[in-house]
């Protein structure tokens, strides 16, 4: 493996520009910034995925959810995925918000994408799918959509749509009109969605033939390769509502493409009433970073050195800390007010990075990273309806959440972050249990329990 130099920033301009958390780490980045942080995470959920595509036989596939909460790490982890598997697998890797409407995704649209995108690697690795199944597929998809050679002709910028070239078929330039329009307009989407679900057997009938066509001839060039390995991220951002309709309602058909598949699902799927992946085998969960020694029975948790080490070593991994920071304080208060979660970490850090050389400092100093944690905590007090307090004072106290709707929607809005591993728990966020409302329904919490008949 290529190792790159780490090159450390040594300026606040730098050390802004390192820490964008925005960002996932890919190329060259994941070798120079990446930490393991598997042994404080206490999960096996990276390791469990692999051994799931080590065990899988040549032309087996299966379907693998990946969960955790967003900006956690995952897309970070699925690149190592990626990475560590491209020897055995062509892995197609793909954001679903780049394909789709993510506030409103649909089962076939993973059908229409899959395919589209297997038949571009195709193209890519100099391979036909087989004429008579293009064909035959082809003409019910004309017919059912309606679309012709002008009309689809047409309609795409062959220039803007990277799939597509001189050689590309008319099947390949219809998903890209049909996803385009998907992802564009709510009329158009549901009319193509119920055109399709008319005859969803056929459809899906039709792809899984050109996807075990495509699995022998990929093999056939290339032995080593055990088939497709397509990875779904980023549809952890689907809203909670649309998360438990697609994985609940459409379980199965999720399942029933012949290609091993792994969904970013939203953490709150699995708080879901409707117990949302029960129909699938049990999901690879990546938590929080537990930053805290865990004990029930108090609000107020001491931390896991260990933990704060590892989490200040991602930025240590980023910057020169003795050159950025007044001292290593103030980076481990950065590493207490992300909870144990990385894009938090990396935002209030880029934050006291520009106040700090906004303010003319030559180093991060104390009241910088005050103020960069502030504004993460105003952040939450925009976005947390006044109901939630008194249940996220409720999650303090007892570590746990309900399954209901609120609950789930406090874990997409990350307000309540959940741990791991030997036990599972939840925690509010702890820039939000500074908000003064917090405070006052936490005193009411516990004056309630000192005087039960007062609640």
């Amino acid at each position: 493996m290529t190792t790159h130099p780490i090159n450390r920033a040594t300026t606040l301009k730098t050390a802004y520009q390192v820490c964008n958390p925005l960002q996932s780490l890919e190329g060259a980045d994941l070798d120079r910034y990446y930490v393991d942080l598997s042994d404080v995470r206490k999960t096996e959920a990276i390791a469990g995925v692999s051994n799931i595509l080590d065990c899988q036989e040549p032309e087996q596939f299966t379907t693998i959810l990946f969960t955790g909460h967003r900006g956690s790490g995952k897309s970070t982890e699925l690149k190592r995925i990626q990475k560590e598997w491209e020897k055995d697998y062509r892995v197609i890797y793909l954001e679903v918000n780049e394909e789709t409407d993510i506030n409103d995704v649909g089962y076939t649209d993973f059908y229409l994408i899959a395919i589209k995108r297997v038949e571009f690697e195709m193209r890519r690795l100099g391979l036909k799918l087989d004429s008579r199944l293009m064909d035959n597929f082809e003409a019910w998809f004309k017919d059912v959509t309606e679309e012709t050679e002008r009309t689809v002709e047409s309609s795409i910028s062959i220039e803007g749509e990277a799939t597509l070239g001189p050689e590309a078929p008319f099947l390949a330039k219809l998903l890209v009109k049909l996803l385009a329009q998907i992802k564009g307009s709510d009329k158009q989407k549901k009319t193509i969605r119920q055109t399709l679900e008319k005859d969803i057997s056929r459809l899906k009938a039709d792809i899984n033939l050109l996807l075990n066509d495509a699995v022998k001839k990929l093999r056939k060039k290339f032995p080593n390769y055990k088939g497709f390995l397509i990875i779904f991220d980023n549809l952890d951002r689907v809203p909670p509502k649309v998360a438990n309709h697609l994985f609940f309602d459409y379980a199965a058909q999720l399942q029933e493409l012949n290609c091993t598949m792994i969904y970013t699902v939203p953490l709150g799927a699995l708080y879901s009433s409707q117990n949302a992946v029960k129909n699938f085998d049990c999901p690879h969960i990546v938590p929080m970073v537990n930053i805290y020694e865990f004990n029930r029975d108090s609000c107020d948790l001491n931390y896991n050195e260990h933990s704060l080490k590892a989490m200040a070593s991602l930025i240590e991994r980023r910057v020169e800390v003795d050159t950025i920071f007044e001292s290593r304080e103030q980076l481990l208060e950065v590493a207490k007010a992300s909870g144990g979660h990385v894009r938090q970490l990396i935002q209030i850090m880029r934050t006291a990075s520009i106040t700090a050389r906004g303010r003319g400092h030559d180093k991060i100093m104390a009241e910088d990273v005050t103020y960069a944690i502030k504004q993460e905590q105003f952040n939450f007090e925009r976005i947390i309806p006044q109901n939630h307090y008194p249940l996220l004072a409720q999650v303090c106290l007892t570590k746990n959440i309900n399954k209901d709707e609120i609950s789930e929607l406090m874990l997409f809005n990350l307000s309540v972050l959940e741990y791991n591993g030997k036990n599972r728990w939840n925690y509010p966020n702890p820039v939000v249990k500074q908000n003064e409302e917090f405070q006052k329904a936490l005193r009411d919490a516990r004056e309630s329990n000192v005087n039960p008949e007062r609640s």
